[in-house]
């Protein structure tokens, strides 16, 4: 091909020869602003953004202060458009410092406007840095919307009418986020046909939540709260009847009284309990690290309680301090295969001996060490106390261990050891650490040479494991 074929082949208009369709499916991933600004690109286009099924709209996109530009850009924009229907409309307002009352009735306007144009998932963000006395109502039309699947609000400013009986018959996902009205707290009991419900709550000082949620077909549940300050110490109460429930997630889950009325226990969970949070999978559960001294006993109470909510897991994903969770709130894990555990503060291997002698059919444990210190160590609570008898896993069915961010410490040591010289049918034990084995400022840390060496003879409870040592900056299960 000569160079002049190559430059009328270069100079050919690709785009142009796409279909409608097809080019307005391209636009829909634009901010409306953008999608309307490639009008300039060919006279052909001067209709298309009329017909994208997707909009995008936020504030961000226009010069601070001119709400009224924002505003008329919107209105526009809703106003020309044919009959033809919208899939998805995102709304974000964040930066109009002057929103007024009359704006919110333009708003109201726009969310009907989108129900008529028989709207599946709307994304409403209503968000100000001081919040108004003025009030956002959300219009009752949405509430009986046909078509909508898919609601996401994210507000301090919203409320809600009161629920009444064939709310949001179609409604299949909801995420609410920094709502504290009385409004929205009753609304959690209309949901015939919702499968998916996350809460995102940043609650202010006096607030006290009080939530009934009733979806008989709920399949997954997010509740994450977020406390004010170290001193909130309020009791919350969350009822939960959602008979199909099969994943739950719950932050700061032990300042939280949590009722599972007619919820079953999933059969496969993922639970990750910490300073910060206890996760499930399926079902999750999330803590604070502000326990108190007096306040900690009550703490670990609910923890034991949220166990024992979920003792049918057969993956179970655990991240605790010892003030948090202790070891005698383990309960029977009979069905438990898979664990992996996060180990903090002075190791609380305590708890790893609890889980290890409940879990009869464990094949897999991984353990992964955070933010232990050198001194730590030093510490009566941080040695490792062998269980009186050996776990029944280890004899019959622990199959792969794996130990991340290992530092070669005493204890570390007498723990992999210890399961090398029981494992009698396990495989591999890979052990990994984010630091290259060294000795730095006195600390007695132990070389890889000499870890391999270690490792190499020590006794060993299976003939066929093998016991790899790795330098890995990524994680095993995170």
């Amino acid at each position: 091909m000569d160079s002049e074929s190559k430059r009328q082949q270069q100079g050919v208009d690709r785009i142009s020869a796409l279909p409608d369709a097809l080019v307005c499916h391209i636009l829909s991933f634009l901010p409306t602003i953008y999608a309307v600004w490639t009008t300039l690109l060919s006279r052909r286009w001067n209709k298309l953004w009329r017909s994208l099924r997707n909009l995008d709209f936020n504030d961000v996109d226009f010069p601070t202060k001119r709400t009224d530009r924002f505003m008329k850009f919107v209105g526009c924009v809703l106003s020309f458009r044919g009959s033809s229907d919208i899939r998805k409309i995102c709304l974000h307002i964040h930066h109009c410092e002057n929103f007024s009352t009359g704006d919110f009735s333009r708003v109201q306007r726009w969310i009907r406007a989108a129900i008529r144009h028989n709207i599946v998932e709307l994304d409403l963000s209503l968000w100000f840095q001081y919040r108004k006395n003025d009030e956002f109502q959300m219009p009752l039309s949405l509430f009986k919307c046909k078509t909508l699947e898919v609601l996401s609000l994210h507000s301090n400013c919203i409320t809600y009418p009161a629920a009444t009986g064939g709310c949001f018959p179609c409604l299949k996902v909801l995420y609410v986020s920094d709502f504290d009205d009385d409004s929205m707290q009753k609304l959690f009991s209309h949901f015939p046909v919702l499968e998916e419900l996350t809460i995102d709550a940043h609650l202010s000082f006096y607030n006290v939540l009080n939530i009934k949620i009733s979806a008989p077909e709920l399949k997954t549940l997010r509740i994450l709260l977020d406390y004010p300050s170290n001193n909130y110490k309020r009791p919350n109460n969350i009822f939960i009847n959602a008979p199909k429930l099969e994943n739950l997630e719950v932050t700061d889950g032990v300042l939280t009284n949590y009722n599972l009325e007619s919820a079953k226990c999933p059969e496969r969970t993922r639970i990750v309990y910490n300073d910060r949070c206890l996760i499930a999978d399926d079902v999750c559960f999330r803590d604070k690290d502000d326990v108190f001294e007096d306040e900690a006993p009550r703490f670990t109470n609910r923890a034991a309680a949220l166990l024992t909510k979920v003792h049918n897991v057969k993956f179970l994903s655990l991240d605790a301090r010892p003030k948090c969770l202790e070891a005698w709130c383990v309960p029977a894990l009979e069905n438990l295969v898979k664990l992996e555990l996060a180990l903090r503060d002075c190791y609380n291997w305590g708890l790893l001996t609890e889980l290890l002698k409940r879990s009869p059919k464990l094949e897999y444990l991984g353990m992964e060490h955070r933010n232990t210190s050198f001194d730590e160590w030093e510490i009566p609570e941080c040695k490792w106390n062998p269980p009186e008898f050996v776990p029944i896993c280890l004899s019959s069915s622990l199959k792969t261990i794996c130990v991340k961010g290992f530092k070669g410490g005493q204890h570390e040591m007498e723990v992999a050891k210890y399961l090398l010289k029981y494992g009698e049918v396990l495989n591999t034990m890979i052990i990994s650490t984010k630091n290259r084995f060294n000795r730095q400022d006195g600390h007695p840390y132990k070389t890889e040479e000499e870890l391999c060496e270690e490792f190499h003879v020590c006794q060993k409870g299976s003939k066929i494991c093998q016991v790899n040592l790795i330098y890995d900056a990524g994680s095993y299960f995170y």
